[in-house]
């Protein structure tokens, strides 16, 4: 019965369960939280045989150059003009993410131990890329436990995230309203983008497997520059950066993993990664995960939002605000936007109030949750796994 094709099929149907309850609860329940209990209880139950993933074949196309492709696409959703026009949005993100590190190497280390803290910080600090590296080192390091856990804390971040964000939010529209403060633009100036070195393709080459074949070319690139540098620059962080590079000269377009039609099925081999450490975990593992899961996320949010409100005072930014901004790591894109949308929705003003103060905070929640998850994240993992493993 369980073949391959009915290991993707229920894999995919609890994705998709997943995804409806992320839409219906509009990003407040994790999707990747939903489809992990169903394999949690799975496993334990002994419904769903432990090799089901690795049967389907995914795990081996997501190591092999799912995540490859996927990085370097990531590379081209970057937008240098844009965030060197938001650099105070970006400054106070990435001085919030030094926050979390201090959190994991100090106060969560001394709470839960250096290997649960330092398991939890890259994906606290960004996305499902970020927890992956950590899940796929722990496991190649014989960890489970560790690789489940990052997975765990992925899944549960937006509950933290989530309401500190919409009421750091609240509070700064609120005082705006009431008069306490003024609304300052965090932008500077209009983000222009520069010609590109290399001004297109013709049409015959703009096919999805011809944007596939760049985006090959430019990971193998990525591969290789890691490897001269004798791993000095971790390879994900190398196929971030080619991507970036390759999207900035033009070579590939922006979204180029959309544009080739292959977003979805890369993001199922990534995630599927996700579920294999769940196998072997037992009853007790989980049981003794629950304390670092709190302590790590709580903890770690508190310094986020300290060190966020810190460098927001430096740069003049109202601390409520640059919380808000700060936090934004633990959500991502759509919830960044469904946030704001929601505290906007809810203030009591009229329309054009209204619409005054949605323009002047969406796009500093917008790119911060960016800033972070696309690409801060990517490098932090990078910096935080070999001091784990």
């Amino acid at each position: 019965m369980w073949t391959p094709l009915f290991s993707f099929m229920v894999f995919v149907i609890f994705m998709a369960i997943g995804d409806w309850v992320s839409s219906l609860t509009k990003s407040r329940i994790s999707g990747l939280l939903i489809a992990m209990i169903f394999y949690l209880v799975g496993f334990q139950t002994g419904i769903i045989p432990a090799d089901s993933i690795a049967s389907t074949g995914l795990p081996t196309i997501a190591g092999g150059f799912a995540i490859a492709l996927l990085l370097v696409s990531m590379g081209t959703m970057i937008e240098l003009p844009t965030l060197l026009a938001q650099w105070k949005t970006v400054s106070i993100a990435l001085f919030a993410l030094v926050g979390l590190a201090l959190a994991s190497f100090t106060v969560s280390s001394w709470i839960v131990g250096r290997e649960w803290a330092l398991a939890a910080s890259a994906p606290i600090s960004g996305g499902i890329i970020a927890g992956q590296m950590t899940s796929a080192a722990a496991m190649e390091a014989g960890r489970n436990d560790l690789a489940a856990f990052a997975m765990l804390v992925i899944g549960c971040q937006g509950f933290v995230g989530l309401p500190i964000c919409s009421n750091m939010l609240r509070l700064y529209c609120n005082a705006i309203l009431e008069g306490k403060i003024v609304m300052q633009d965090l932008s500077a100036g209009e983000a222009n983008e520069k010609p590109k070195l290399i001004k297109g393709f013709p049409k015959f080459m703009a096919g999805d497997n011809t944007v596939f074949a760049r985006i090959a070319i430019v990971a193998f690139i990525g591969y290789l520059l890691s490897t001269a540098t004798g791993g000095i620059i971790n390879v994900n962080v190398m196929y971030l950066l080619v991507g970036i590079v390759a999207y900035a000269i033009g070579f590939l377009p922006k979204n180029s993993h959309v544009q080739a039609h292959a977003n979805g099925f890369l993001m199922l081999c990534v995630m599927c990664i996700c579920f294999t450490s769940l196998a072997t975990i037992s009853m007790d593992d989980l049981k003794a995960m629950v304390l670092p899961l709190i302590v790590t996320l709580l903890v770690g949010a508190v310094f986020i939002m300290i060190f966020g409100s810190v460098m927001g005072r430096v740069l003049k930014v109202d601390w409520r605000l640059a919380a808000a901004i700060a936090i934004c790591c633990t959500i991502g894109y759509p919830g960044t936007q469904i946030i704001t949308e929601e505290v906007c929705r809810s203030l009591d003003c009229d329309e054009e109030t209204r619409a005054k103060i949605h323009d002047h905070v969406l796009p500093p929640i917008i790119v911060s949750g960016f800033t972070t998850v696309t690409i801060a994240s990517v490098f932090f993992a990078g910096f935080i796994i070999p001091m784990i493993f």
